[in-house]
Protein backbone atom coordinates (compact mmCIF):
# COMPACT_ATOMS: atom_id res chain seq x y z
CA UNK A 1 0.00 0.00 0.00
CA UNK A 2 1.31 3.50 -0.65
CA UNK A 3 2.16 6.04 1.92
CA UNK A 4 0.99 9.58 0.93
CA UNK A 5 1.53 12.43 2.28
CA UNK A 6 -0.62 15.58 2.45
CA UNK A 7 0.61 18.94 3.83
CA UNK A 8 -2.53 20.87 5.69
CA UNK A 9 -2.42 24.29 3.34
CA UNK A 10 -2.87 27.22 6.35
CA UNK A 11 -4.08 24.38 8.58
CA UNK A 12 -7.74 23.09 7.83
CA UNK A 13 -9.47 26.41 6.36
CA UNK A 14 -12.63 25.22 5.03
CA UNK A 15 -13.44 24.56 8.43
CA UNK A 16 -11.41 26.81 10.56
CA UNK A 17 -10.27 30.72 10.08
CA UNK A 18 -7.14 29.86 8.17
CA UNK A 19 -3.38 30.24 9.56
CA UNK A 20 -4.95 30.27 12.71
CA UNK A 21 -4.09 28.03 15.94
CA UNK A 22 -6.93 26.41 15.85
CA UNK A 23 -6.73 25.71 12.14
CA UNK A 24 -3.43 24.17 13.00
CA UNK A 25 -4.60 21.95 15.90
CA UNK A 26 -7.77 20.77 13.92
CA UNK A 27 -5.13 19.76 10.98
CA UNK A 28 -3.20 18.06 13.70
CA UNK A 29 -6.02 16.20 15.69
CA UNK A 30 -6.85 14.66 12.32
CA UNK A 31 -2.50 13.35 12.31
CA UNK A 32 -1.45 15.51 9.13
CA UNK A 33 2.20 15.18 9.89
CA UNK A 34 2.52 18.33 7.37
CA UNK A 35 1.32 22.08 8.12
CA UNK A 36 1.44 24.92 5.82
CA UNK A 37 2.04 28.36 7.20
CA UNK A 38 2.83 32.24 5.66
CA UNK A 39 5.58 34.82 7.48
CA UNK A 40 5.80 38.30 7.42
CA UNK A 41 7.06 40.75 9.77
CA UNK A 42 4.95 43.50 12.08
CA UNK A 43 6.01 46.69 11.79
CA UNK A 44 8.05 46.49 15.24
CA UNK A 45 9.65 43.25 13.23
CA UNK A 46 7.97 39.96 14.55
CA UNK A 47 7.20 37.49 12.08
CA UNK A 48 3.52 36.44 12.19
CA UNK A 49 1.63 34.38 10.59
CA UNK A 50 -0.78 35.92 7.95
CA UNK A 51 -1.21 35.33 4.01
CA UNK A 52 -2.02 38.64 2.82
CA UNK A 53 -0.05 41.53 2.42
CA UNK A 54 -2.89 43.05 3.76
CA UNK A 55 -5.45 42.38 6.91
CA UNK A 56 -8.10 43.19 5.12
CA UNK A 57 -9.57 39.85 3.73
CA UNK A 58 -9.03 38.16 6.92
CA UNK A 59 -9.66 40.14 9.89
CA UNK A 60 -11.78 43.80 11.23
CA UNK A 61 -8.81 45.52 10.26
CA UNK A 62 -7.90 47.66 7.19
CA UNK A 63 -4.30 48.58 6.31
CA UNK A 64 -0.73 46.75 5.39
CA UNK A 65 0.53 44.35 7.60
CA UNK A 66 3.97 45.81 7.60
CA UNK A 67 2.23 48.78 9.25
CA UNK A 68 0.92 47.58 12.31
CA UNK A 69 2.88 46.48 15.36
CA UNK A 70 2.49 42.97 16.62
CA UNK A 71 0.30 44.56 19.98
CA UNK A 72 -2.08 46.59 16.92
CA UNK A 73 -2.13 43.30 15.16
CA UNK A 74 -3.23 41.18 18.13
CA UNK A 75 -6.11 43.50 18.67
CA UNK A 76 -7.71 42.34 14.98
CA UNK A 77 -9.80 39.16 14.75
CA UNK A 78 -9.57 37.24 12.45
CA UNK A 79 -13.04 36.26 10.99
CA UNK A 80 -14.37 37.88 14.07
CA UNK A 81 -12.99 34.97 16.38
CA UNK A 82 -9.05 34.98 16.54
CA UNK A 83 -6.01 36.42 17.18
CA UNK A 84 -3.29 36.09 14.26
CA UNK A 85 -0.59 33.89 15.37
CA UNK A 86 2.87 34.87 15.64
CA UNK A 87 5.62 32.38 14.32
CA UNK A 88 6.92 31.65 17.78
CA UNK A 89 3.28 30.77 18.81
CA UNK A 90 2.32 28.52 15.65
CA UNK A 91 5.53 26.35 15.62
CA UNK A 92 5.38 25.96 19.66
CA UNK A 93 2.02 24.35 18.75
CA UNK A 94 3.54 21.95 15.89
CA UNK A 95 6.46 21.16 17.77
CA UNK A 96 7.38 17.07 18.11
CA UNK A 97 3.51 17.00 16.20
CA UNK A 98 4.02 17.77 12.72
CA UNK A 99 7.23 19.39 10.16
CA UNK A 100 6.31 22.81 9.36
CA UNK A 101 6.43 24.57 5.72
CA UNK A 102 6.90 28.08 6.12
CA UNK A 103 6.30 30.39 3.65
CA UNK A 104 8.27 33.58 3.50
CA UNK A 105 6.12 36.38 1.98
CA UNK A 106 8.93 38.31 0.75
CA UNK A 107 8.31 40.72 -1.96
CA UNK A 108 11.97 42.48 -3.20
CA UNK A 109 12.74 44.38 0.01
CA UNK A 110 9.44 44.70 1.46
CA UNK A 111 10.62 43.21 4.85
CA UNK A 112 14.37 43.32 5.91
CA UNK A 113 15.50 41.13 8.37
CA UNK A 114 12.81 38.61 7.43
CA UNK A 115 15.02 35.47 6.53
CA UNK A 116 17.30 36.42 9.85
CA UNK A 117 14.26 36.77 12.36
CA UNK A 118 12.46 33.72 10.76
CA UNK A 119 15.56 31.51 10.96
CA UNK A 120 16.15 33.11 14.74
CA UNK A 121 13.13 31.88 16.20
CA UNK A 122 13.17 28.34 14.76
CA UNK A 123 16.75 27.62 16.08
CA UNK A 124 15.55 29.00 19.08
CA UNK A 125 12.84 26.66 19.42
CA UNK A 126 15.25 23.83 18.12
CA UNK A 127 13.21 23.19 14.77
CA UNK A 128 15.47 23.14 12.12
CA UNK A 129 14.89 19.29 11.41
CA UNK A 130 11.32 19.62 11.94
CA UNK A 131 10.62 22.95 9.00
CA UNK A 132 11.30 24.00 5.85
CA UNK A 133 11.45 27.30 3.79
CA UNK A 134 10.02 28.01 1.12
CA UNK A 135 9.49 31.38 -1.51
CA UNK A 136 7.99 32.63 -4.35
CA UNK A 137 10.49 35.29 -4.07
CA UNK A 138 13.99 33.37 -5.03
CA UNK A 139 16.18 36.11 -3.81
CA UNK A 140 14.74 35.62 0.03
CA UNK A 141 15.72 31.72 -0.75
CA UNK A 142 19.35 32.95 -1.29
CA UNK A 143 19.20 35.14 1.08
CA UNK A 144 18.21 32.48 3.55
CA UNK A 145 21.00 30.51 2.16
CA UNK A 146 23.64 32.89 2.59
CA UNK A 147 22.27 32.97 6.05
CA UNK A 148 22.13 28.98 7.05
CA UNK A 149 23.33 26.78 3.98
CA UNK A 150 21.96 23.64 5.46
CA UNK A 151 18.50 24.29 6.85
CA UNK A 152 15.63 22.15 4.77
CA UNK A 153 14.55 25.33 1.84
CA UNK A 154 13.01 25.46 -1.35
CA UNK A 155 11.47 27.45 -4.16
CA UNK A 156 7.69 28.18 -5.16
CA UNK A 157 7.07 28.88 -9.05
CA UNK A 158 4.27 29.47 -10.58
CA UNK A 159 5.33 27.68 -14.22
CA UNK A 160 7.36 24.31 -14.89
CA UNK A 161 11.01 24.58 -15.59
CA UNK A 162 13.90 22.50 -15.89
CA UNK A 163 16.43 25.04 -15.91
CA UNK A 164 15.34 25.58 -11.67
CA UNK A 165 16.94 21.97 -11.10
CA UNK A 166 20.41 24.15 -11.71
CA UNK A 167 19.24 26.30 -9.40
CA UNK A 168 18.08 23.72 -6.72
CA UNK A 169 21.30 21.78 -6.91
CA UNK A 170 23.84 25.37 -6.15
CA UNK A 171 21.69 26.49 -3.72
CA UNK A 172 21.84 23.21 -2.10
CA UNK A 173 18.00 23.03 -1.90
CA UNK A 174 15.68 19.92 -0.76
CA UNK A 175 11.80 21.18 -1.97
CA UNK A 176 10.89 22.41 -4.93
CA UNK A 177 6.81 23.85 -5.09
CA UNK A 178 4.87 23.67 -7.84
CA UNK A 179 0.90 23.56 -9.45
CA UNK A 180 -0.91 20.58 -9.72
CA UNK A 181 -1.82 21.26 -13.32
CA UNK A 182 2.36 21.31 -14.47
CA UNK A 183 2.93 17.79 -13.46
CA UNK A 184 3.92 15.30 -15.69
CA UNK A 185 5.79 12.13 -15.20
CA UNK A 186 9.19 13.85 -16.68
CA UNK A 187 8.63 16.44 -14.53
CA UNK A 188 8.16 13.84 -11.19
CA UNK A 189 10.83 11.66 -12.69
CA UNK A 190 13.35 14.78 -12.94
CA UNK A 191 12.91 15.68 -9.56
CA UNK A 192 13.12 12.08 -7.98
CA UNK A 193 16.19 11.98 -10.13
CA UNK A 194 17.60 15.20 -8.29
CA UNK A 195 16.72 14.16 -5.17
CA UNK A 196 14.49 17.21 -4.87
CA UNK A 197 11.03 16.71 -3.01
CA UNK A 198 8.31 17.97 -5.13
CA UNK A 199 5.54 19.69 -3.41
CA UNK A 200 2.52 20.26 -5.28
CA UNK A 201 -1.21 22.22 -4.97
CA UNK A 202 -3.51 22.28 -4.68
CA UNK A 203 -5.15 18.84 -3.84
CA UNK A 204 -8.76 20.08 -3.81
CA UNK A 205 -10.91 18.66 -6.12
CA UNK A 206 -11.58 14.51 -6.95
CA UNK A 207 -9.82 15.03 -10.32
CA UNK A 208 -6.62 16.99 -8.52
CA UNK A 209 -6.25 13.82 -6.52
CA UNK A 210 -6.98 11.20 -8.99
CA UNK A 211 -4.17 13.02 -11.04
CA UNK A 212 -1.68 12.58 -8.02
CA UNK A 213 -2.55 9.58 -6.82
CA UNK A 214 -0.16 8.05 -9.75
CA UNK A 215 2.65 9.86 -7.80
CA UNK A 216 3.25 8.75 -4.31
CA UNK A 217 6.68 10.40 -4.23
CA UNK A 218 4.66 13.53 -4.43
CA UNK A 219 3.99 16.00 -1.51
CA UNK A 220 0.39 16.78 -1.73
CA UNK A 221 -0.88 20.13 -0.23
CA UNK A 222 -4.87 20.22 0.15
CA UNK A 223 -7.21 22.89 2.18
CA UNK A 224 -9.53 19.72 2.21
CA UNK A 225 -8.23 17.62 4.70
CA UNK A 226 -11.06 15.22 5.33
CA UNK A 227 -11.94 15.06 1.99
CA UNK A 228 -8.59 13.64 1.09
CA UNK A 229 -8.27 11.57 4.00
CA UNK A 230 -11.76 10.30 2.48
CA UNK A 231 -10.08 9.71 -0.64
CA UNK A 232 -6.88 8.07 0.31
CA UNK A 233 -8.95 5.36 2.56
CA UNK A 234 -11.99 4.64 -0.54
CA UNK A 235 -8.33 3.93 -2.67
CA UNK A 236 -6.38 1.64 -0.83
CA UNK A 237 -3.79 5.01 -0.09
CA UNK A 238 -2.16 5.20 3.85
CA UNK A 239 -1.54 8.74 4.89
CA UNK A 240 1.19 9.95 6.31
CA UNK A 241 0.60 10.89 10.46
CA UNK A 242 2.05 12.98 12.66
CA UNK A 243 5.86 12.37 13.61
CA UNK A 244 7.37 11.33 16.89
CA UNK A 245 9.45 13.00 19.17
Amino acid sequence: MNTFRAVAHRGYPVRYPENTLSSFEAALQLNYAYLELDVQLSKDGVPVVIHDYTVDRVTDGTGAVKDFTLQELKRLKVHGKEEIPTLREALELAKGRAIVSVELKQAGDLYPGLEEKTLRVIEELGMREHVYLLSFDHYSITRVRELDWHIPAGITISAASPFLFEAIKAWNLQYFAAPTRYITPAFVQRAEEAGVQLIVWPADTLAEMEKLRAYPSLLATTNELEKWQHYCAEHGMNQATMISG
